[in-house]
Order: C-alpha cells, then structure tokens, then sequence
C-alpha cells in the first residue's frame, strides 16, 4: 500500500547533521520532513559520542579513585561492575533520544521511519517500517546519512571476535585484551576505556605517529603516558592477515618498522569508518562523488542545485560538530542567506586521560605551508590549578605567523582540554594575535592560565616558566 505526500524540504538521516538541518530549516518557516531508517540521533548519539563519553567518565572516575590516596582519601575495595556501567550509558543515550524526538515535535518536523531512496531531483521514495511505501515530493532534499564502519578486504568481520565499534559498545564483559588496529581518535578512546578497565590492550597504527592528522607533540606525548600505563603501541604497521582460531581467540600477524608481529586476542577492534552512499538513489540523479564520497560546493550544494549533503557523508571532517554546522549553513543557504563554514575554526577533541585538544594549524602543517613561525609552549607542571586537581601532565602549545603575530593554530594536552579549545577556536576565528590572547585576564588559578601563558612564550614574556 502506497501513499504520497509533499514539503519543502526532505533530510534523509536524522543524526546530527540532519536533524539540525531540520530544525534549522522549520526555524525558517520551511515545512520539514525527516526520514530515518534507524534510531533517531545517528551515530554521534546511539553509536558514537555520547555513549563512548559515558563510557569515558565512568573510567575517568575509576582513574581518579585509585588516585585518591594523593588527595588523603583512602578508598578500600574499588571494583567494577560492567552491566552498570553500560546500563549508565544506555539510559544516557536513551535520555538523549528521547530529547531529540522532542525538539523535533516542538519545531513541527514531520518524522518518517524508513528507507528513503532519492528516485529524481524532487521525489523520495520511503519504504517504511511498517511495510508501506511513500513517495515524497520536494523542493531541496538534504543528504545526511552519516557514515558506517570500514571493513577491510584483507579482514573479514565477524561482529564476534573480530569487531567494529558498534560491536564493542554492546559488549556484555570486558575482554580480556584486546588489539586496536587505528591509532587516531576513536581508537585511541576505545584503548584508555579497556585500559582502565584492565583490558591488555595494543595499538596498531598504519603511520609513523599516533594521531597522525594533529600536531606531531600532541601523539608523541600521548604515546609517552599511553605506554607508562601498560598500552602497547606499534606504528608503522601492515597488516597482513586478522583470523579467528579455533579457540575463538583472534590472531593477528603483521609487519612493522621491518620487524614481524604475531599474536592472539580475544577482540579485535576495528574503528575506521566511511561515508555511507550506498543505496540512497544517488545515481538516479547523478549526485557527483569522490573516493566514496559526496562532493559539495562552500553552500553545501551537491552536483545537483537543489540536493544539498551534510555531516560524514561528504567525508570532509567526519566530526558531530561539524555535521551540526553543516546543517545550519545548508539549511540557511536553502532560505537564501548565502553561508559558508570557516573550516580552519575547527577543533579536533580526544576525550583520553588526559584530554587533547587542538584547533587551526599543526607546526607541520604551518611549515609544509610556507609560515615562518613563532612556537610557544606551557607546561600544566607550572599551572596552579592543575596542581590542586593532580593532573600536571600535559602542555599548551601556540602557533603563530612570526611576520603579523597572528594565531594559526593552538594544541592542549591536558585536563579539560576539550572545554578549553573554545577559547582557541574563537581567538582563531578572529584572526586574534599572540600578544591579544596573552594580555587578556585570565582568572587565577585556572587551567585557561596555560593558555595565556602560551600565548606570551611566544614572545618570551611568560612569566611562570
């Protein structure tokens, strides 16, 4: 049984990126439809940020306790139960859900559960749930399907053993080890979640570096702290065959910096994801796409006038914040405002112990592109705060033109990082100077201190180290 109905504009996908569009677009008294084949909130919600970051802070405060005795509080029989822990997240993710469809309702955007597949320009064709068909006719169709986990054709995925990160946030116990094959963000978070929670836990990256894509100092630094705590990190690595014994136990054989590598785990997880195209009608219209995926103009436009993509899909910065801002320009440039992202402002987070943070250029970056450079750096050992919090790990790192002085980019390792990037990312979005950002008054003691005190190093003038 089929029906049809019309709006303004159709999101397929409502993760963040969507449902912002949509939200964005109902502001601005379009008349919305969303369809969503899964869960409302997409990855970022049910899959990624949030429950990864509940699973964080249950770690963190597990750190934290068995750190007590340095604050003369002496806590006996710490232990974990992991049902309470997931359980925790679920209804954190549960909470959020439920949220979303309420925004949704109170901004009057129309719902529909189901495949969409984009049949022409102006038409979608929904087969729902409920095992009915819709077509829906519109003037702007918005591309947010998000993205899905890689799956390599060297290894194959057994969602058992061998797994990816929607597996490893639905797992019932903690593994006894386990061998991550990505050492940048969500990789490195799976590793200080099992880590904490006694997991032996190994690193496999393919580049030189962890966190290859930020600041050479921020993944060195890490390694440094990962490795004292017991993580096995390898780079460099080629991966040459992942398969499941007949114990069940996976073995991993690979080959790095010129020596082999073989052995069992009991996981192996997988973190790497890919835009997700697939079966979304993009070459009934022919939606223009490149290495998978979908190419869009500085508006958000795809090849086709009126179908705009946003979030993972268009695989530029596959972050939740990105999708989100995303969302707002497409459905802004659908209104006719004529917007565009500054996609220099950013900001790159790892919810780790400590956090990292980093926004703008790395040093590499800045001299791959020709800036001569004034670097300063500070260390948390000299911060007032994070001595009283016991997390002198870590340092603050600003980059700056050495001709005007202006801010290319700041790097954080250190407590609280992900909040602090905030004041980076708004001195780099108004082209603010070393010596602007270091003779702003901070508050004293806090953690933002460190990146006064960067921004003086620039020029000599700090004065705590």
């Amino acid at each position: 049984m089929g029906g049809s109905s019309s709006c303004d504009t159709a999101v397929i996908g409502a993760g963040i990126g969507g449902y912002v569009t949509a939200i964005r677009a109902a502001q601005l008294g379009m008349n919305v439809t969303l369809i969503e084949k899964g869960d409302v909130g997409g990855t970022c919600l049910n899959r990624g940020c949030i429950p990864m970051k509940a699973l964080l802070a249950s770690t963190h405060l597990l750190r934290k306790i068995r750190q007590s005795e340095d604050f003369g509080i002496f806590v006996k029989d710490v232990s974990i139960d992991f049902k309470k822990v997931m359980a925790r997240k679920d209804a954190i993710v549960n909470t959020h859900t439920n949220g979303v469809k309420y925004l949704l309702k109170k901004n009057r955007i129309r719902l529909v559960e189901g495949k969409g597949t984009i049949a022409s320009a102006n038409r979608i064709h929904v087969e729902k749930v409920d095992k009915t068909e819709e077509n829906i006719s519109a003037q702007y169709t918005v591309i947010a399907s998000g993205s899905e986990p890689t799956e390599p054709s060297n290894i194959r995925i057994d969602r058992k053993r061998i797994i990816t990160t929607n597996e490893a946030l639905g797992l019932h116990e903690v593994p006894r080890s386990v061998a991550i094959i990505d050492g940048e963000v969500m990789g490195l978070e799976f590793a200080e979640i099992f880590n904490a929670l006694g997991a032996s836990v190994k690193i496999l990256e393919k580049t030189p570096n962890i966190l290859p894509s930020l600041d050479g100092d921020l993944g060195k630094a890490l390694h440094r702290i990962f490795k004292k705590r017991g993580i096995e990190i390898h780079t460099d690595v080629d991966i040459e065959s992942v398969t499941v014994k007949s114990d069940e136990r996976a073995r991993i054989k690979a080959a790095s910096s010129g020596s082999q590598l073989e052995f069992d785990v009991d996981r192996v997880l997988l973190t790497e994801r890919k835009p997700f195209t697939k079966d979304l009608g993009l070459e009934n219209v022919g939606v223009q796409l490149r290495e998978g995926s979908v190419v869009v103009d500085e508006h958000m436009r795809t090849s086709i006038p009126n179908i705009y993509a946003v979030g993972d899909v268009t695989g530029s910065k596959m972050f939740a914040h990105v999708a989100f801002a995303e969302g707002i320009v497409a459905a802004e440039n659908m209104a006719g405002m004529e917007r565009t992202i500054d996609y220099r402002t950013v900001p790159t987070c790892v919810y780790t112990s400590p956090e990292i943070a980093s926004v703008g250029l790395s040093e590499e970056a800045a001299d791959k592109l020709g800036y001569n450079v004034s670097i300063g750096r500070f260390p948390y050992m000299a911060n007032g705060r994070a001595s009283t919090m016991g997390e002198r790990e870590g340092f603050v790192k600003v980059i700056s033109d050495k001709e005007t002085d202006e801010i290319l980019g700041v790097h954080i390792l250190g407590p609280n990082a992900t909040d602090l990037i905030g004041e980076a990312t708004i001195a780099i979005r108004l082209e603010c100077t070393s010596e602007e950002l270091g003779r702003t008054i901070h508050a004293h003691p806090t953690l933002g201190e460190a990146i006064m005190e960067a921004a003086l190093a620039v020029s000599g003038k700090s004065i705590h180290i």
